[in-house]
């Protein structure tokens, strides 16, 4: 089999003209680069070379041999230049895993931005409660996964992308539209009240941030898993509703939105594989999220 270092030396030579240039372009001595061509000789069973009048010139064999030579080297820029256009570009495809308040508000702008900096790279994008988005990266039915909760046991490492404070949202013409100041849980005292679902981790913080000495005045009016659903119910003045500010300025211009006067905070978590580093692209694309989120 050809040895590389031969080859090299054999290109060098043959660029040059001059074994001792070519020793000079490769940081080694002329006779070691005699040496190495004798090697290639040897190996190929043909002469490279000639020696006329003080000069090095390459026999015919040589120089048919140098053609393939080239050939091969060009591809190997290609594969360089192909490298370099993946680390800049990306290629392939990257699966993205989130829950349906990001997947509607904030995942679509991050896939925006990650597009511009790969846009030969295809991405999926994939709707699931948190659990089953932890399940299928720990599963590789996902590269990276948008996340509001994260559940023990599932084989995933995750870490916290944002943290968004809960608001007041309220419709449009409603009574407390136009109030100065935090809405209090004594303000949502019949109030027809919308909620995430009992299973949602938000849930019991939103129900225990509105009681009143230990009773909760609100009529538990309407609940979804889908916090999105909750905020256009609202907008059509089906109640009022706790919500992740992130969500809920998606609506601004439809239905007000108030500060609460206890402090409710949503996170949402990157999920990734666990004791499996990131790719690059789910790298990147947790970069993006972070970015557009913010």
């Amino acid at each position: 089999m050809l040895n590389f270092r031969e080859i090299q030396a054999f290109r060098a030579v043959m660029l040059s003209g001059s074994m001792t240039q070519a020793a000079k372009d490769l940081h080694t001595s002329q006779s070691n680069i005699s040496r190495v061509i004798g090697q290639l000789e040897r190996r190929l069973g043909i002469k490279l070379f000639e020696r006329q009048i003080g000069k090095l010139m390459p026999t015919l064999e040589g120089q048919v041999f140098f053609r393939d030579v080239e050939h091969t080297f060009a591809s190997l820029r290609g594969l360089e230049e192909k490298a370099e256009s993946i680390r800049k570009r990306g290629s392939g495809r990257l699966r993205v895993a989130a829950v349906p308040s990001m997947a509607i508000v904030a995942v679509p702008d991050a896939i925006h931005l990650f597009a511009q900096r790969f846009p030969d790279v295809d991405v999926t994008l994939q709707v699931a409660d948190s659990l089953t988005v932890c399940q299928w990266l720990a599963t590789g039915y996902a590269d990276v996964g948008i996340a509001s909760e994260i559940f023990n046991g599932t084989s995933v490492a995750s870490e916290v992308a944002r943290k968004s404070q809960g608001v007041c949202i309220v419709p449009s013409d409603h009574r407390l539209a136009q109030r100065e100041g935090a809405v209090t849980p004594a303000d949502l005292i019949g109030e027809r009240f919308l909620s995430l679902k009992s299973s949602d981790v938000m849930r019991k913080r939103i129900d225990d941030a509105c009681l009143i000495e230990g009773e909760d005045k609100r009529i538990l009016a309407y609940e979804s898993h889908f916090a999105a659903a909750i905020c256009r119910m609202v907008v059509r003045g089906m109640g009022v509703s706790l919500m992740n500010q992130l969500v809920a300025r998606e609506y601004a211009d439809q239905l007000a939105i108030l500060p609460f006067s206890k402090r409710i905070e949503f996170a949402t978590y990157v999920v990734y594989p666990l004791n499996i580093p990131m790719n690059m692209l789910a790298k990147s694309f947790a970069d993006a999220f972070r970015e557009s989120s913010g």
